[in-house]
């Protein structure tokens, strides 16, 4: 006669399931984090980026294109850092710009704006997919509108045929669409 014991089974068959049923939550839950975080990185990346497609300090000079940005580089990384993505482990100091300055010609005005890279991990416990990291990259390319320098000057030469309209003429440039 042959005894079979079965205590101890659902035991087993609960702690099995228990610890399948966590893992899942956990994987949803860390999946959860990650889209949120990428969605807030992204939308930081965005208002830096226009922090910096926006700033524009003109203050009479015409033909200075680099002097109508001078600070808007800094507003941008300080818009970004608004943001205290750090708690999210997103570190500040990937954010940079594709600086107007370094484009060589009007065709890349659209790459213009702010990029950030970052590193999300995919396995809250490490256990599933060990340590391995999303390397993810957020960019907001929104093109750059030419600066009030660069609209001023381009009304200047229509009128006059000169670069440079200085205090001494009488004209008032004005252009709401350059």
């Amino acid at each position: 006669m042959v005894t079979s014991n079965e205590r101890g089974q659902s035991t087993i068959e609960f702690i099995l399931t228990f610890a399948f049923g966590v893992s899942l939550i956990l994987a949803v839950f860390n999946t959860s984090l990650n889209y949120a975080t990428g969605y807030l990185v992204q939308y930081a990346t965005f208002m830096a980026s226009r922090v910096y497609l926006t700033a524009d300090n003109h203050a009479g000079n015409f033909g200075s294109v680099a002097f109508s940005l001078d600070g808007a580089a800094e507003k941008a990384s300080s818009a970004f850092t608004a943001y205290n993505l750090s708690v999210f482990r997103v570190p500040n100091e990937n954010f940079v710009i594709n600086r107007v300055e370094d484009v060589s010609d009007s065709t890349q005005n659209m790459t213009v704006g702010g990029v950030t890279t970052f590193e999300l991990t995919i396995d809250l416990l490490g256990r599933v997919a060990g340590q391995k990291k999303l390397e993810l990259v957020s960019e907001s390319f929104l093109g750059k509108e030419p600066t009030r320098a660069e609209c001023a000057t381009r009304v200047c030469v229509a009128l006059t045929g000169q670069e440079n309209c200085d205090a001494t003429m009488d004209i008032t440039l004005f252009d709401d669409g350059c």
